[in-house]
């Protein structure tokens, strides 16, 4: 699983590299190319990739929806690392954008890079029909805006240094990752224009991937590595984040997310062989050292 993560990053970078490339040149793009192409897994690509399986579309129906979530997700990323949110100054092993670039080019390249996304759907290369591409921007902006990772962040700067329970943590990191996430398995559903109860089973199995996602990122801040993970561990505490762990302990998370890994490969299951490279990554999420 992991091979085929990398080889889906870097098929997803050359996409993106020859995107940058075409676009008119500005000082922005060196900012932007750094927050985006050098480092990460690109996960959420894969997912795509592999919902994509599912609905047997080709490469070509969903490689932009790929860079546009990435250009979305890194924009995150630059945002969420800046002084004024989380102060971090490493990110996919090497220095966060704000901290190579400045605070100021940091925040500019963010913003270009979620407009990006939108433009990158809407492209006239991109061979979907024009109301498919309405619906994957209305809900890709739904998923990063205030309902979304915007709104996610929020929370959870919000609540640092605060006693909140499951429920609120659970519903903060949905919206901060969990949405962009439910984005990548619903997409190939829309283009594939399955009816609403399928649309409505990817969303609640990407939703859950994101969840499971997060959770496993705060229990690496616990038990993993800084060589490994590329970026600090062990700050959550320090920050006084709102997280599971802080909530349950360390073994009651743990089991906690393994419950929610069975309950996402038991409603992948229905699919059939399918939604076996689905499953790998749904179990790959929760094993991951990084």
């Amino acid at each position: 699983m992991q091979r085929e993560i990398k080889n889906n990053a870097k098929i997803v970078d050359r996409f993106l590299k020859k995107y940058f490339r075409n676009q008119n040149y500005s000082n922005l793009i060196p900012a932007m190319e750094y927050g985006t192409l050098f480092g990460g897994k690109k996960i959420r690509s894969t997912i795509i990739l592999n919902t994509a399986k599912i609905f047997n579309l080709n490469f070509s129906k969903v490689i932009n929806i790929c860079a546009a979530v990435e250009c979305i997700h890194s924009y995150s990323l630059i945002h969420d690392d800046l002084p004024c949110m989380d102060n971090d100054k490493l990110r996919r092993g090497k220095p966060s954008t704000h901290a190579k670039f400045g605070e100021s080019t940091a925040v500019l390249a963010g913003n270009s890079l979620l407009t990006m996304a939108f433009e990158i759907i809407t492209d006239k290369k991109y061979k979907v029909k024009p109301a498919i591409k309405v619906i994957l921007l209305k809900k890709l902006a739904e998923c990063a805006g205030h309902t979304g990772i915007a709104g996610g962040q929020f929370l959870d700067l919000s609540y640092e240094k605060r006693k909140i329970g499951v429920s609120k943590i659970t519903n903060m990191q949905k919206k901060k990752t969990g949405k962009l996430f439910e984005f990548c398995c619903l997409a190939p559903s829309i283009v594939s224009r399955k009816n609403n109860l399928t649309k409505r089973d990817m969303s609640i199995i990407g939703e859950e991937l994101g969840f499971l996602f997060q959770i496993a990122d705060d229990l690496l801040d616990i038990k993993g590595s800084k060589k490994n993970v590329g970026k600090p561990v062990k700050k959550d505490k320090k920050k006084g984040k709102s997280t599971l762990i802080k909530l349950l302990g360390y073994k009651k998370t743990l089991e906690f997310a393994f419950r929610r890994k069975k309950m996402i490969i038991d409603k992948l299951k229905k699919y059939g062989n399918k939604s076996k490279k689905l499953i790998q990554i749904t179990d790959f999420i929760l094993d991951r050292s990084y």
